[in-house]
């Protein structure tokens, strides 16, 4: 520098900047070397990962397979219960809950049940509040299903989506389902209206008199044969029989109705008391109206009797009409009513003069089903069908 100035000449000044543009150093390339760290660390990392996410979808899997399973059985469980209960036949009922479970695949495979995944038994409960128990007695109002078969890996076999460190399984999932034919108090719920005294296939206008009446026939004598009263009492004989040979015990009442209604026998387990009451109205059949309406409230009030009704029973009642309603509370309110109040309603139109849309649009309101008829045989199918599939229950 001084030699500088001797010369007259500036000194030149380096800025820190230009040090450090100038400072020697290494020639490799930072983000280069972090880029090349991360693909090392993600080669040594992703066959991890992968395996986490093979797990996690296994698991997901298993779990909507373990949902399919419950649900097939549940599906079986029921098929059976209602085969067993109408036939008494376990060959049959076994069929049947095969065949549901066809219907209900688990994933691409068929849940496999064979005879030793079937128990029968009994289901009961003591009360509303309490669950049903079931008893494997060989016999009884219940039947059980539980994968055996698929638990020990002797049937059709479930796969995972992915191998698990290289090696595969079966998903063996034990599950288990009762189908209980539940208690049930039952009501039914006739019409004695005047059309009743006329033969089913004939035209209910009085007068004349019913065809099949003496022409000195009234309304107050005994009601003439082949009419549609005495078809209904043969229906409700074959309803009876149904009922009394199903291996629980119901609880059935009769109401009536006209342009009023009454309920001449309340809940029992005698049923010949129903019978008798039918042929009693039968010694002396009046006219009247047809109040369905209140009909229905009448029966929905008997098979509720706190008096004699169980409070853990289902309710049903069971209501025939051969006509349209004219008369009392309409039935699509008195329909909405039972809704509220849990009680399952069936319906019977009995003759082409009955309001089949209306009666359907109750049962469905309440849960329950329309049958119509217009032959006595028909009428009686009516009746059996509905003893027949009263509520099935799955109570596990």
């Amino acid at each position: 520098m001084f030699d500088s100035l001797l010369r007259n000449e500036r000194p030149t000044m380096i800025s820190d900047s230009t040090k450090k543009r100038r400072r020697p150093g290494p020639s490799f390339c930072r983000p280069c070397f972090r880029q090349g760290a991360t693909l090392v660390l993600i080669v040594v990392l992703l066959p991890a990962l992968l395996a986490i996410a093979a797990l996690a979808i296994n698991l997901a899997h298993i779990e909507s397979i373990n949902t399919d399973i419950q649900v097939a059985a549940d599906a079986a469980v029921r098929a059976a219960s209602r085969e067993y209960v109408l036939t008494g036949d376990k060959d049959l009922a076994l069929v049947a809950a095969q065949q549901a479970a066809s219907r209900n695949p688990v994933g691409s495979q068929v849940l496999p049940i064979t005879a030793g995944d079937l128990e029968y038994g009994t289901s009961i409960r003591n009360s509303i509040g309490e669950p049903y128990d079931f008893v494997p007695t060989g016999s009884g109002n219940a039947v059980r299903l539980t994968t055996r078969t698929l638990a020990s890996g002797s049937g059709t076999t479930i796969s995972p989506l992915f191998p698990i460190l290289g090696s595969s399984f079966s998903i063996r999932t034990e599950r288990s389902a009762v189908s209980t034919q539940g208690t049930i108090d039952v009501c039914l719920v006739v019409d004695r209206s005047g059309s009743m005294a006329y033969a089913a296939n004939e035209p209910a206008v009085y007068p004349p008199v019913p065809a099949a009446a003496p022409s000195t026939w009234q309304f107050g004598d005994p009601v003439p044969p082949n009419s549609r009263w005495l078809d209904l009492i043969a229906a409700v004989k074959t309803f009876n029989q149904e009922i009394d040979s199903t291996p629980q015990q119901e609880l059935v009442c009769l109401s009536t109705y006209s342009d009023t209604t009454t309920t001449p026998v309340p809940l029992t387990d005698d049923f010949t008391q129903i019978i008798d009451a039918l042929n009693a109205i039968s010694m002396q059949f009046e006219s009247g109206g047809t109040n369905i309406g209140d009909g229905m409230l009448e029966g929905a009030a008997a098979v509720s009797d706190e008096s004699l009704g169980r409070p853990f029973a289902t309710k049903v009642v069971v209501l025939m009409t051969d006509g349209n309603h004219n008369i009392g509370t309409h039935p699509n309110w008195a329909a909405g009513r039972l809704a509220e109040q849990g009680i399952t309603l069936f319906t019977i139109t009995f003759s082409d003069e009955a309001a089949q849309s209306r009666m359907k649009f109750a049962a469905e309101t309440c849960g329950g089903k329309h049958f119509h008829a217009v032959t006595a045989t028909q009428l009686s199918e009516a009746f059996k069908e509905i003893a027949r599939s009263l509520p099935t229950l799955l109570t596990r």
